[in-house]
């Protein structure tokens, strides 16, 4: 039984953020839940929801709360922390790969050669699983990233117009469980 999931970019702008809403939201359908972030305004602004003080809700069911030790799902930020030893950015945590449920996804856009690069050289259990932002026409694939980092893809979302029309409205918390590129990640939270 997991308790938690982290959410880490392997880099900026991959689409961590995004990933981590649509978790929580899909989450909130089946009972309450909260999300954490380490920048809880991008976070915020992703959902369509004011930055103000915080806990803040998001949709029904679904709460930004600021301590990310209590969250359900936590926007992590990205791997850096992890690839140079110092742990979650300034939040005096333990290292979550040490934690008992608790879920550590890498988020890789693409997926291109620097991000799989990057993952690979990722040690010991500080990434959990992989979830894929598939961009059209790139050469490498969700099977590639499983072959090179060792690290099973959990789900693949597709980068598409239709998912970035929704962040760039605001609505992406409220369009989610409609929009089909989410089909799997729904369909691995739902094996949670």
């Amino acid at each position: 039984m997991m308790d938690r999931i982290e959410f880490v970019g392997v880099r900026g702008g991959h689409g961590a953020t995004t990933v981590a809403l649509v978790a929580a939201a899909t989450l909130a359908t089946r009972g309450p839940s909260t999300i954490s972030a380490m920048d809880p305004v991008a976070l915020a602004a992703v959902a369509g929801a004011s930055s103000g003080d915080l806990p803040t809700h998001l949709t029904e069911g679904l709460i930004l709360v600021a301590d990310q030790s209590g969250a359900g799902v936590v926007d992590a930020g990205t791997l850096r922390p992890c690839l140079d030893g110092s742990g979650p950015v300034e939040t005096g945590e333990p290292d979550v790969a040490d934690e008992t449920g608790l879920l550590r996804v890498a988020v890789l856009r693409g997926p291109d050669y620097l991000g799989v690069r990057t993952l690979a050289g990722v040690e010991g259990r500080a990434v959990d699983g992989v979830v894929v932002v598939a961009e059209p026409g790139r050469a490498l694939d969700s099977h590639d990233v499983e072959h090179v980092c060792g690290l099973p893809v959990v789900a693949v979302v597709d980068h598409t117009p239709n998912v970035a029309r929704a962040v760039d409205a605001g609505l992406l918390v409220q369009r989610c469980q409609r929009l089909r590129e989410f089909d799997r990640l729904r369909s691995w939270l739902a094996d949670r």
